[in-house]
């Protein structure tokens, strides 16, 4: 889905006339064809079949389609009175074909190719990194084009060759180097103040001076905290354009320092905070990056597939935007925004649970708290939902297992109903502590985040959250797995220090 223009575009037309003019008649035409369009990129396709032809810029892993129009002899222009903001750009030639192209200051460029052979015959006028960035993809392209042979290779042989296996994954190591050298070769045809410097001195290695290197394992702290220091210097924080350009540059550069320095370290999230923050303060200078970084971070952590990564959302949002409104958040998404935090603030894998006080259908009262247990499990859900009754019988089955490892089932009824509730315990003998909020006045909607049913926490003796939207039929495991590992790490602890 991811998907350039003719330079000097007057002169190109009407070339045979200039000769004719007096230079002060040039000179006004001139002026009166740069102004007339911001930007003008004409594109001549040899061979273009009778489609659409869609005009584009690449948003990271998104894309925003600015112009289509239907080739006349092969023949397309794209034309406005407002410039584009710099970027890595697209045509996309149906029904197939797509190529990029990157737009700088110079916005009247021509791109002359043939639908049979797009990248080999592309040519494109305008600024020298224009054409420089065409050289680029062409090598890539031939990089690709091996790669893809040799993972081809390297499933078939997979299976009757092990023994070349290693050697065709060195030969694909040989391709990503030379990529990657490719680089740093054509960032030095170009200039500092070039779109297409910055977008290659994102895409090098990242490069560490060699007293840091060697303290890998001498010193991994110092070396640990100078990547997570520098990693991004390689970004011009106050060049938004960036933004514009494909999944692999900017985008993935910010995934994989959250990855490596934010996601890695979750067991510890009090010493990731500041980290966050320092993420997003080298946005203080532009909005663009900070809508975008900001978005991104909720996005990546609003639904992780390890839950304990939802500490992350809870600090963003308290600090980045329940403190004070982004203008750039309309009210609409603000109040999602307020709904969320107010499901998961208080039930963060990791953090103490709230304590629940709530009766039975008897009338006796049960505390979460006061559960005389190494593990307890609460279960939230109501007996007019099939998952719910569902999630019941199946910890109903690993009820006994569980008693037997010291833990106790704490289920709450999340609706008001009580007949069919009370039924469905006595003819299934849930004989584990069944509670309702008659009154709901104990919150643990709030606390809980039960507007979706059924939900399991798992609690220790202390309280702490251990675990929650576990499937039941894992919770036994998950209880057993945890034991084991307690036992492990006291082990560990005697060995190391002799007790």
């Amino acid at each position: 889905m991811k998907f350039k223009i003719p330079n000097n575009f007057f002169i190109y037309i009407f070339k045979p006339f200039f000769c004719k003019m007096k230079y002060g008649l040039f000179l006004f035409i001139l002026f009166f064809s740069i102004s007339a369009f911001s930007y003008n990129i004409r594109v001549e396709i040899a061979n273009c079949p009778q489609y659409l032809i869609y005009l584009g810029v690449h948003k990271g892993p998104d894309f925003k389609v600015i112009d289509s129009l239907p080739a006349v002899n092969g023949v397309v222009e794209f034309k406005s009175d407002s410039k584009l903001s710099h970027g890595v750009y697209f045509i996309v030639v149906p029904p197939q074909s797509r190529f990029d192209f990157i737009i700088a200051d110079d916005q009247n460029i021509v791109i002359k190719t043939d639908a049979n052979d797009i990248l080999g015959q592309m040519q494109i006028s305008g600024e020298k990194q224009y054409s420089i960035f065409n050289e680029l993809q062409k090598e890539i392209a031939i990089i690709n084009k091996r790669r893809t042979q040799l993972t081809m290779e390297l499933e078939f042989y997979k299976s009757f060759m092990p023994d070349t296996v290693p050697i065709i994954n060195n030969l694909i190591d040989s391709l990503n180097k030379s990529q990657t050298l490719l680089y740093t070769k054509y960032k030095l045809k170009t200039e500092k103040s070039d779109f297409l410097y910055k977008i290659l001195n994102i895409l090098e290695p990242f490069y560490v001076p060699e007293e840091i290197g060697n303290m890998q394992y001498s010193d991994p702290l110092t070396h640990y905290n100078y990547y997570k220091t520098h990693y991004l210097d390689r970004v011009d924080f106050t060049d938004e354009s960036l933004l514009n350009t494909p999944e692999f540059i900017f985008h993935k550069l910010l995934s994989d320092y959250c990855f490596y320095f934010f996601d890695t370290r979750i067991n510890k999230p009090d010493e990731v905070y500041p980290d966050i923050d320092s993420l997003i303060s080298k946005t203080n200078s532009n909005i663009e990056y900070r809508k975008y970084i900001l978005n991104y971070l909720l996005s990546r952590y609003e639904n992780p597939s390890d839950l304990r990564l939802e500490a992350y959302l809870v600090y963003i949002y308290r600090n980045y935007f329940m403190v004070e409104k982004p203008e750039w958040v309309s009210d609409v998404a603000y109040s999602v925004m307020q709904f969320k935090i107010e499901s998961i603030q208080h039930n963060v894998i990791g953090e103490t649970a709230i304590d629940l006080n709530l009766p039975d259908i008897n009338g006796d009262y049960y505390s979460i708290y006061n559960i005389d247990a190494d593990y307890k499990i609460l279960l939230f859900w109501e007996p007019d939902c099939d998952i719910c009754n569902e999630t019941a019988l199946i910890l109903s089955g690993y009820y006994p297992k569980l008693k037997e490892i010291n833990t106790e089932i704490y289920a709450v009824l999340s609706g008001t109903e009580t007949q069919e509730w009370s039924e469905f315990i006595d003819e299934n003998g849930l004989d584990w502590i069944n509670v309702y909020d008659p009154f709901q006045k104990s919150n643990f909607s709030k606390y809980y985040g039960t507007y979706k049913t059924p939900r399991i926490y798992i609690l220790n003796r202390s309280n702490k959250i251990l675990t929650k939207d576990i499937k039941p039929e894992f919770v036994f495991d998950f209880i057993q797995n945890h034991n084991k590992k307690i036992i492990e790490d006291r082990n560990r602890f005697n060995f190391i220090f002799g007790e």
